[in-house]
């Protein structure tokens, strides 16, 4: 649906939610009822008496029949409760004073837009018996065409209020409907926005393969040449230490930046294989049984898993690494730890501060132990359920 159409059925069905109208229609019927009764040739007192019941169920329509009529769900408890002082107050005004009678017009379209079609039915042929009587009563018909006219009546009324219980839940439907749609276009444009993420990062780590990467391989082989041809010396072997390292972390940051190794691949596959390629050894433990996760949890630990590694790599000393890959009820959890040199100050850094904005949409958290000496552990825990 192009989005202008989209916006004007949105607004239309906000429009037709709301109803307004139908509050605007029973209070108009009302108040003409509450005329008619107050004219009508009976007793001062009688006609009192009827007004204050109908104006106590305009009451009650304002505490718990307004909810009920707006509500997705039919019937609710408040339907019922409205039901039940509508039935009770509607049927001691029209006795009373029959030309209460005219309030039904406005209490059948509340009752079929609070409850299923043939539970509204029920109501309404309770409150038509009443004014069928005073009907055959007052204006002295003979039975048969007093039941007759009670009978269309009690049909075409029935008939309104089933329409318009229809037209209620095609409306709820179709909100639901353009609720759906917003949430499928807002999911399509997240969708499409990290796809363009992705495509940029592989070309950076692309141009920066050609680039720097390609230049500190082609220094450290000259560098070399140039030792081999004159003895070495202490400046050359820290300038082809300096490429090495400097070669090591711009690798690191082109595998940082390449999309995540998954292609099809379980987790625990593409953590092996990421744990294949690393300088240190590795051992990779996978607890629990694996299962598939959504896809932006498994990216999310993978990503984990690299800047893990390259924190290893700069920071730790460390002789081995040991990926952890647990499924628990619930979460599924990442750890990477090392045994080398611990913790010796603040460890929050660039990398870690963008794995907590990675983790944390999608409930996760992110910690890291360790004391100096001792080694460190990076754990990374996303709550999941199938």
């Amino acid at each position: 649906m192009p989005s202008d159409n989209l916006a004007a059925a949105r607004a239309e069905n906000a429009w037709l939610r709301s109803y307004p109208f139908w509050d605007a229609y029973f209070t108009v019927v009302l108040i003409a009822t509450v005329v008619v009764v107050a004219l009508d040739t009976g007793t001062a007192a009688a006609g009192a008496t009827a007004i204050g019941l109908l104006l106590l169920l305009a009451l009650a329509y304002v505490l718990v029949g307004r909810a009920a009529v707006r509500s997705e769900e039919v019937p609710t408890r408040q339907a019922w409760q409205y039901a039940a002082v509508a039935v009770v107050l509607f049927t001691a005004a029209d006795l009373i004073a029959p030309a209460s009678a005219f309030a039904l017009s406005a209490v059948v379209a509340q009752l079929f837009m609070s409850f299923r079609t043939h539970q509204a039915i029920a109501l309404l042929a309770v409150l038509f018996a009443i004014p069928a009587v005073n009907l055959f009563q007052i204006a002295g018909m003979e039975p048969l065409v007093a039941a007759v006219v009670a009978v269309v009546a009690l049909s075409s009324s029935a008939l309104l209020g089933t329409f318009i219980h229809r037209l209620a839940m095609q409306n709820i439907d179709r909100a639901r409907l353009i609720a759906e749609l917003d949430r499928t276009r807002a999911d399509l444009a997240e969708i499409s926005r990290q796809a363009g993420v992705l495509a940029e990062r592989e070309r950076l780590a692309g141009d920066i393969h050609d680039t720097l990467a390609q230049g500190f391989t082609g220094i450290i082989t000259l560098l070399q040449a140039a030792e081999a041809e004159s003895g070495g010396g202490r400046h050359l072997e820290l300038a082809v230490r300096t490429a090495q390292e400097n070669l090591a972390e711009t690798r690191a940051l082109i595998a940082a930046l390449a999309p995540p190794a998954l292609d099809g691949r379980s987790l625990d596959r593409a953590l092996r294989r990421l744990a294949h390629g690393f300088e240190l050894p590795v051992e990779v433990v996978v607890r629990g049984l694996p299962s598939p996760l959504p896809p932006a949890v498994e990216v999310a630990l993978l990503r984990a898993a690299q800047e893990g590694l390259a924190n290893v790599r700069k920071h730790a000393a460390a002789r081995s690494v040991r990926l952890e890959l647990t499924y628990d009820t619930g979460a599924v959890r990442l750890a990477v730890a090392d045994d080398g040199a611990g913790l010796t100050g603040d460890a929050e850094g660039y990398g870690l501060g963008l794995m907590r904005r990675r983790v944390e949409p999608l409930g996760g958290t992110v910690r890291v132990e360790g004391s100096r000496g001792e080694g460190a552990t990076l754990t990374v825990e996303v709550p999941w359920s199938e």
